[in-house]
């Protein structure tokens, strides 16, 4: 079957603890093609990507081409007996995975609960409602730099700007660092798209692309893209399993096999989309130091990533906590005002931005026309303080 034959699937397993060099073992075993992701902080938790076709079925090798294999839902029932895991595969209900492996005439699970039923838990997860994150945070966007001390004001913190040229256009740099609410907590404005936040905090290093506003019925952003170089990932070559004590390839590492094999499914269950969308909204990133950074891990990831975008070094500082956002050159800090005050900050920023434009008069009538000015560019700064409230109940 041709590569257009598969899309991917994604799903997930949990479990007290899951060692991902069992699991890839147990899926060549099977002759599965697949890649595994997962923090090694969180060893209950890995995420499994495979093909499927249009029916359904998972693809696996043959020699050197790849055939339909079991089901997804056959395939999540294996997984589930092997490694005592709830196992969750996108398109595959809770019963169809339970049923895939039972015996005729067997209708509860292996607790004694009905099929189709899900297990009683003790207690509801909890809700998490405090949005105060100790973390590091630069944020590119297009958004109009006199927005900069309202977002100052609603999230209570002190919020930098630097501007920067990407490709032929300018888009502003903004800079968090320390507890406090992360910039976008709040929403963005439908000019702040696409959106990209680098953040570093005690547990991951990651890149956030928003390229459009979210849906506004769904809350849902189309084309989202998280990137974790924190994550470890490994690719699973169908039947060409890992010799004994061969040494991994790196912090993302993969099951050795022939070059076909490999390329077949680094292009459909690696990061080819997630550069494109990077490249997309970044003019002027090189999309093969991009393809690199996202191969690599750590803090010299995160670096190689800043660079590809071609965003300045002082980037890489600010996120790994070499300088403080202030010490960024050129910059500009707003902290947390009154809202009066920041709506006439942002007022006063947005006629300094397009004053040129504006005609020249002379005597009461310019006066005038400087306050209605004003007035018109403070209640567009009240606007947006009321849109991100209203966003923000709706969270």
């Amino acid at each position: 079957m041709t590569a257009e034959s598969w899309t991917r699937t994604d799903g997930v397993m949990v479990a007290a603890a899951i060692d991902p060099a069992a699991v890839a073992e147990h899926l060549s075993a099977a002759r599965v093609v697949a890649r595994l992701e997962w923090y090694p902080a969180t060893s209950h938790f890995l995420s499994v990507a495979v093909l499927a076709d249009a029916d359904g079925h998972v693809a696996v090798t043959r020699g050197d081409d790849v055939v339909p294999g079991p089901t997804l839902a056959t395939m999540a029932a294996d997984l589930d007996r092997a490694f005592d895991a709830d196992v969750l595969v996108d398109g595959v209900p809770p019963e169809d995975r339970r049923g895939a492996h039972r015996a005729p005439g067997d209708t509860a699970g292996g607790d004694g609960a009905a099929v189709g039923t899900e297990p009683a838990t003790a207690d509801p997860l909890p809700t998490v409602t405090d949005d105060i994150h100790d973390a590091r945070t630069v944020v590119l966007t297009p958004m109009h730099a006199h927005q900069a001390p309202l977002h100052a004001t609603l999230l209570e913190r002190a919020v930098t700007v630097l501007e920067h040229p990407v490709g032929e256009e300018t888009r502003r740099l903004l800079v968090t660092a320390g507890p406090g609410r992360d910039l976008g907590v709040l929403g963005w404005d439908a000019d702040a798209y696409p959106v990209l936040r680098l953040q570093v905090d005690e547990d991951d290093r990651s890149a956030l692309l928003l390229p459009a506003p979210e849906d506004s019925e769904t809350d849902e952003v189309e084309g989202a893209v998280v990137h974790s170089w924190a994550m470890r990932s490994r690719f699973v070559y169908g039947a060409a399993g890992p010799s004994a004590g061969s040494p991994p390839v790196g912090p993302r590492t993969g099951i050795a096999s022939g070059d076909a094999m490999r390329e077949l499914t680094h292009r459909l269950l690696g990061d080819a989309d997630d550069v494109a969308a990077f490249v997309a909204a970044v003019p002027g990133a090189d999309p093969d130091a991009v393809a690199a950074a996202l191969a690599m891990t750590g803090p010299s990831g995160l670096a190689a990533f800043v660079a590809a975008l071609g965003l300045p070094a002082e980037v890489t500082d600010i996120l790994e906590g070499h300088i403080t956002p202030d010490e960024l050159p050129g910059s500009v800090t707003h902290p947390a005002q009154r809202l009066g005050r920041a709506a006439a900050s942002s007022a006063r920023l947005a006629l300094e931005q397009h004053g040129p434009a504006m005609p020249v008069l002379e005597g009461p009538t310019s006066r005038w026309v400087a306050r209605g000015a004003l007035a018109g560019l403070g209640a567009v700064a009240a606007g947006i303080a009321v849109a991100a409230l209203v966003r923000r109940g709706r969270r």
